[in-house]
């Protein structure tokens, strides 16, 4: 049995699947739409979705490749 860190097991796998951050998603999802990232900064207080929010866009652009293409 592997054990699983409870915030990884649950963290939404796309953007689709972000509760309660509407404008943010629209505009991720605009450049998943494009294809094409430019460079971004995510920044706000702890918990409320940057980490989640920059690996499903990197998960919906890139697929499974998307952690040779994250940092």
């Amino acid at each position: 049995m592997t054990l699983e860190i409870w915030t990884e097991k649950y963290r939404p796998d796309s953007l689709d699947e972000i509760i309660g951050q509407d404008e943010i998603v629209d505009r991720l999802q605009a450049f998943v739409e494009q294809d094409s990232i430019p460079h971004l900064m995510f920044a706000g207080p702890a918990g409320t979705g940057k980490t989640t929010s920059a690996i499903a866009l990197a998960k919906d652009v890139y697929g499974d490749e998307w952690k040779q293409n994250f940092m």
